[in-house]
C-alpha cells in the first residue's frame, strides 16, 4: 500500500509541472547573452525583456522570455543541439527592434555567447543624409523601368524612430519620392513589402533607422508614348552625391541641377549620366529625356552602384557601414591590382551561383556585401595613392 501511494503522489507531482520545465528537462544547451547601450551616455538596459524564438527547419516551434540582470546579462538554457533547430534572440528597446545573428549549436556544443547592442531612440531625422544615390533607367517599348539606390546613413548614435507613432503603431521613419504616374513598384534590398506605406508623392517605410549606414533599392514603372519624357522627382533628405544614368547613348538628356558627365561602360553597356552635389531636400531633379531608344534591359543597380562608388571615393560604405573592420596593408601597385581583379570575378561568380540557386538568399547579400566594401576600399587606396 505504502508502494502504491508513493507511485501516486510521484503522478501527480509530474502532472502539475508545467510544460516548459519538462520541455527543458535534459540539460541542452546555453545561450549566454550580454545587452549593451551603445549611445554616450544611454539609459540603462537593466530589466528588459529578451525573448528568444526557437525555429525548427526554419519554421517558428517557441518563444521564451528572460529579463536581464544590472548589467544587462541574460541566459537561456536547455536548448537543443539537434540538426535543424536555430535561435535568434530579440529586444524591444525604446520602441525599436534589435537582433541576434541567427544561432545554431554543432553537436555536444554547450553554449554560445551574444552581444546586443541597442540604442537610445530619437524622433528627430537631423542626422540622417544620403552618402550616395543613383536612378538608373532603362527603356522599354511604352514605359521607363527605373531603379532607384540610396546610400543612406544615421550620423548620430541614437536609433530613429519617427516622430509620430500612427494608429496601427507604427512610425514613419525614411520618406521616399516618387514621380507620378508610377506603377508596379518593387521594394528591393533593404525594404520589406510589410513595411512600406504609400503617400503623397512617394511612399514611407516604417523600420526604424540604427546608427551607421544601410543601402535601399527599390524598382517602378512609368510610362511614356512618345520620344520624350521629362523625369521629375524632389530629394528627400540632405544627399551629397546623386547620378542619374539611363541605358544607352543614341539620344539627349538635359537638366538644369544636374552636370553632364562621361558615360560609363558597366558590364558590356554604356550610360549615359547626369550628376550632382550637396543637394538640399527639397530640390526638383527634372531631366528631359529626348529620341528615346529601345533598349534591352539587364539589372545592374548593385553594379553601378559600385562602379560610382569606386568615382566617389567608396569611403562612405567602408566608414559608415564597417567602421570596425580593416583591410590589410597592399604593399604594391601589382598587388593592388591582382586583389581587385579577384574580387571583380568573385562578385561575378557570386551573383552567377545566386541566379543559379547554388545561395540562399541571406549568404548571398552577405558574402557580395562583404566583397563589394572590400573593393571599394581598394579602389579608395589606389586613388589617394596609398597602393
Amino acid at each position: 500500500m505504502i508502494k502504491l501511494f508513493t507511485w501516486l503522489a510521484l503522478i501527480i507531482i509530474l502532472l502539475g509541472l508545467p510544460a516548459p520545465v519538462l520541455a527543458a528537462e535534459p540539460g541542452g544547451s546555453v545561450i549566454k547573452g550580454q545587452v549593451i547601450n551603445g549611445t554616450a551616455d544611454g539609459s540603462s538596459v537593466a530589466n528588459q525583456e529578451v525573448i528568444l524564438k526557437t525555429y525548427l527547419n526554419d519554421t517558428e516551434v517557441d518563444a521564451t522570455t528572460t529579463i536581464t540582470d544590472a548589467e544587462g546579462a541574460f541566459v537561456f538554457t536547455g536548448l537543443s543541439t539537434e540538426p535543424g533547430y536555430g535561435f535568434q534572440a530579440i529586444i524591444t528597446y525604446q520602441q525599436a527592434e534589435y537582433l541576434s545573428d541567427w544561432l545554431t549549436f554543432a553537436d555536444g556544443e554547450p553554449s554560445k555567447s551574444i552581444v546586443l547592442t541597442v540604442y537610445d531612440a530619437t524622433t528627430s531625422d537631423a542626422s540622417i543624409r544620403v552618402m550616395m544615390a543613383h536612378t538608373i533607367v532603362y527603356v522599354e517599348l511604352d514605359s521607363l523601368r527605373v531603379e532607384e539606390y540610396f546610400l543612406v546613413v544615421n550620423e548620430s548614435d541614437r536609433t530613429y524612430i519617427g516622430a509620430e507613432e500612427k494608429a496601427d503603431g507604427t512610425r514613419e521613419t525614411l520618406w521616399f519620392p516618387l514621380p507620378d504616374e508610377v506603377t508596379e513598384l518593387q521594394p528591393g534590398l533593404g525594404l520589406m513589402e510589410c513595411c512600406i506605406y504609400g503617400v503623397e508623392g512617394g511612399f514611407v517605410d516604417v523600420m526604424p533607422v540604427l546608427p551607421g549606414g544601410k543601402e535601399l533599392v527599390y524598382s517602378y514603372r512609368v510610362g511614356h508614348h512618345s520620344g520624350e519624357y521629362t523625369f521629375s522627382r524632389e530629394v528627400n533628405y540632405p544627399t551629397v552625391n546623386y547620378d542619374f544614368l539611363i541605358q544607352g547613348e543614341d539620344f539627349k538628356l538635359t537638366s538644369d541641377r544636374l552636370v553632364t558627365e562621361e558615360p560609363l561602360f558597366i558590364q558590356d553597356v554604356w550610360f549615359s549620366r547626369l550628376s550632382g552635389t550637396e543637394l538640399a531636400p527639397r530640390d526638383i531633379l527634372a531631366v528631359r529625356l529626348s529620341n528615346l531608344p529601345q533598349a534591352n534591359n539587364q539589372t545592374a543597380v548593385l553594379w553601378v552602384s559600385l562602379v560610382l562608388g569606386g568615382l566617389i571615393g567608396g569611403f562612405s560604405f567602408g566608414y559608415y557601414l564597417l567602421r570596425k573592420r580593416r583591410l590589410q596593408p597592399v604593399t604594391s601597385e601589382a598587388s593592388l591590382n591582382q586583389k581587385k581583379q579577384r574580387l571583380l570575378i568573385e562578385l561575378s561568380q557570386l551573383d552567377d551561383d545566386f541566379e543559379g540557386g547554388k545561395l540562399d538568399d541571406e549568404s548571398y547579400h552577405r558574402l557580395r556585401a562583404e566583397k563589394k566594401l572590400a573593393l571599394l576600399a581598394l579602389m579608395q587606396r589606389e586613388k589617394s595613392g596609398r597602393g
